[in-house]
């Protein structure tokens, strides 16, 4: 495992993120690394604030846990989460919140932070589509408390398959 860590840290590093293998957590795929970020970071019955336009893989990392995925609507002009309608839909329940960075596109993390920090939510990146994206300089997947990559052949880093969870502080002891 700790090997596997290295090779993914080097990756994410060689590809302008500043990460320690100690910050990386190595997975089978990007779903899975979805899967692992909610399982360390939600209860059953705890609600995600998901967008509607996504892969299923993201939402069943949500339902996985045992949470409840809640449908916040995308941006018309840019079909990323729109953090207007993000706000309207947080609940005591709410627990998270997952941007998923969709055909290479970011969603406006620095808005989704902010709600985050107000509320005090967990936020999931889903960057499976958008390595080296980047706003004002800084890379999707480190906004959030954790940032979910797949290297799967047809993804924007390929090394045949797998994937990795980015932690963005500590790797959380919970269940990981």
């Amino acid at each position: 495992p700790e090997l596997k860590a290295a090779i993914a840290a080097k990756t994410l590093r060689d590809s302008g993120f500043e990460c320690a293998p100690s910050q990386v957590l190595v997975t089978n795929g990007g779903k899975h690394a979805v899967y692992t970020a909610f399982a360390a970071l939600c209860d059953p019955g705890d609600e995600v604030i998901c967008a509607p336009y996504t892969f299923s893989a993201s939402l069943l990392g949500v339902l996985y846990k045992g949470a409840m995925p809640v449908f916040a609507d995308i941006d018309p002009l840019t079909y990323q989460m729109d953090p207007a309608k993000v706000e309207a839909k947080i609940t005591p329940r709410t627990k998270a919140i997952l941007p998923v960075h969709i055909c290479g596109y970011a969603t406006d993390m620095e808005r989704i932070m902010e709600i985050a920090r107000k509320h005090n939510l967990q936020v999931v990146e889903d960057v499976c589509q958008a390595h080296m994206t980047a706003i004002k300089g800084k890379n999707l997947g480190t906004f959030g408390t954790t940032g979910c990559f797949s290297f799967q052949t047809s993804k924007v880093m390929p090394i045949g398959e797998g994937g990795a969870i980015l932690f963005t502080s500590r790797k959380p002891g919970r269940n990981v």
